[in-house]
């Protein structure tokens, strides 16, 4: 199967499979979304249901029409919500009736609960209203007839009978109303015998009273007297009911409904399981093939990298669109190879050509620097051979006279003054080339302080640099110790200095010479720097070339930065560069990559 093949089937397989993902996730989102509806509307019915409840409770315990304002409220908003919770559920019947189920209980306790309400409404929700009302009204007209009459055994048996009457409303203790009934039938007694005269009217009020407390009590009693009797004992009931019947519906739903998202998340699973594996499988079987094949080309470029050897052959056997690169770069490896070969033959001409091209313009500059001394002296020479030749003849005719000896010996003198000059300038330009090479076997390795070293070479050029023409700069670390060559760095700085002097300099301001050494990713970086007249942009290419020189008819040879090039580069293996911005001034930039260095610590004062 090619390659290409192979990819197609695998996009394929992840497109399915990023397919199956995104159904999955959507299915599993709207099972959670609809889990989270049926979650919110069950805590919203059961808040209903709940603030119906403890609206009852509220009621019971204040006995307050100000309690029933709301009743309607709760009722509307257990309805909204229940209907919300249904239309959720219309497709699931088995949890719909046990959800009717609830509400029939919910339904029965509001009914319950009116009818409580319109108990407490015959009764009074105040001292002045309803059935306690009337029978207060005749308790409070009794007391004024007893109080007429000026019976004070009555009136201590009417406080006493409210009393009790007040015990039992307090209290609701079934005694009190025994005790009630026997004062009521001692008051009569006591009307009967003191009053008999009044005794119709005091009964027939008395008697309104009795009826109007008994219908009070037989109320209450309707009501309950306590949370286990009557309508309150059913309203118990029924919150009991409804709270656990509540629990049940609750717990049904949430359990079905988990069952649900249990399998569908169980098949969820097992789809990306499958299309993921199935998608790795293809993925192993392409990182297989595609990875050995490309191993084996980075491994034959990795060698061809670091060797340079172009012989090296990928060679793969499959025919896929990887290993026709692998031929491809077979290809050019021959290619390479071959043409390797050709610039390598190619090189070694261009070597021996450059070669015997430096060599002539080496030759050919030392040749005419040493043309023009040996050719005063050859000049002198002979014009000196000539006035000798003269004298011979004088004095051999006998003709030689004072004058004659005298400007023979001046002329002689200049002669011989011309001959020593530039003879001794031959001998310099010849020392000078011979220290082209850089080969001083003399100069032997050792440990010094190179701020020391560059401040000593200063001091033996202190008369060639006054205060007042040249401004001397030494940034070096005091504990800066190398180990090389210590006559190398001389010569470096020398010539140097002797540039600077000799081709920076301004007549009309003084030279500022900067020496300055900083170690850089353990390289030692050594600067030369001055602000003088700068390097003609046109010699740059060639400054380190032998003889190349802008004084050249100002005693410059040309041969002090050849010079310090061969000795960086061949005596100390490092690196040399030169700059000269547009502005004026010159930088020598020594990168000493492989010279040994230490940071000695100074030693503590006393």
């Amino acid at each position: 199967m090619q390659l290409k093949q192979s990819l197609l089937l695998f996009k394929v397989a992840a497109i399915g499979a990023a397919l199956i993902i995104a159904t999955v996730s959507w299915f599993l989102y709207r099972e959670l979304d609809h889990s989270k509806q049926l979650n919110d509307h069950l805590f919203k019915l059961q808040t209903q249901i709940q603030r119906l409840l403890d609206q009852e409770e509220r009621f019971v315990i204040e006995r307050q029409k100000a309690s029933l304002l709301s009743i309607d409220e709760y009722r509307y908003a257990y309805r909204d919500s229940f209907n919300e919770l249904v239309a959720l559920l219309m497709t699931d019947h088995q949890h719909l009736e046990l959800l009717f189920k609830l509400d029939e209980q919910v339904k029965r306790f509001a009914g319950l609960y009116e009818q409580l309400a319109s108990m407490q409404a015959l009764l009074g929700y105040d001292k002045n209203d309803g059935v306690y009302g009337e029978f207060r009204s005749k308790a409070h007209a009794l007391q004024a007839l007893a109080k007429a009459a000026q019976d004070p055994q009555l009136e201590i048996l009417l406080l006493e009978l409210r009393r009790r009457e007040k015990d039992f409303l307090l209290r609701l203790d079934r005694s009190y109303l025994n005790q009630h009934g026997d004062l009521i039938l001692q008051a009569k007694n006591r009307i009967r015998t003191q009053f008999p005269e009044r005794a119709e009217a005091f009964l027939l009020t008395l008697e309104h009273y009795q009826n109007g407390f008994i219908v009070y009590t037989n109320v209450l009693k309707k009501q309950g007297l306590d949370h286990n009797q009557g309508v309150r004992g059913e309203l118990g009931e029924l919150k009991l009911a409804i709270r656990g019947h509540f629990t049940i519906v609750a717990k049904q739903l949430f359990s079905a409904y988990q069952e649900e998202q249990q399998q569908l998340i169980l098949i969820s699973l097992l789809s990306i399981v499958l299309s993921s594996g199935f998608s790795l499988l293809l993925l192993y079987y392409l990182n297989s093939r595609v990875s050995a094949q490309v191993m084996a080309i980075g491994r034959v470029l990795v060698r061809v990298a670091k060797h340079e050897d172009f012989s090296l052959r990928v060679n793969l056997n499959s025919e896929d669109e990887i290993a026709q690169i692998g031929h491809h770069l077979d290809e050019l490896l021959d290619f390479i190879e071959t043409l390797m070969a050709r610039l390598s033959a190619a090189q070694q001409r261009l070597i021996e050509e450059a070669k015997m091209a430096s060599l002539s313009n080496m030759v050919s500059g030392f040749a005419h620097e040493l043309n023009t001394p040996l050719g005063i002296a050859i000049t002198s020479q002979s014009h000196l051979k000539a006035q000798v030749e003269n004298m011979r003849r004088d004095l051999d005719s006998g003709q030689l006279k004072k004058t004659t000896l005298t400007n023979l010996i001046g002329e002689a003198e200049s002669a011989l003054f011309l001959l020593e000059n530039n003879l001794h300038r031959t001998a310099s330009l010849i020392d000078d080339f011979k220290k082209v090479s850089a080969q001083q076997h003399y100069d032997t390795e050792m440990e010094f302080d190179l701020k020391t070293l560059v401040e000593g070479v200063f001091d033996c050029y202190r008369s060639d640099l006054p205060e007042d023409e040249y401004k001397i700069e030494i940034e070096i670390p005091d504990n800066l110790i190398l180990s090389s060559y210590p006559n190398v760095f001389n010569q470096i700085i020398g010539y140097s200095l002797n540039n600077s002097i000799l081709h920076g300099k301004h007549p009309d301001r003084p030279l500022t010479i900067i020496v300055s050494a900083h170690i850089v990713n353990d390289y030692v970086h050594f600067y030369f720097k001055d602000d003088g007249q700068g390097i003609d942009k046109e010699l740059l290419p060639v400054i380190f070339e032998p003889f190349v020189t802008s004084k050249r008819h100002s005693g410059g040879t040309g041969l002090g930065l050849s010079i310090i090039y061969n000795l960086v580069t061949q005596k100390l293996g490092g690196e040399i560069k030169i700059q000269s911005p547009a502005h004026g001034g010159a930088c020598l930039h020594i990168i000493l990559a492989n010279t040994a260095f230490k940071m000695v610590s100074p030693e503590p004062c006393d």
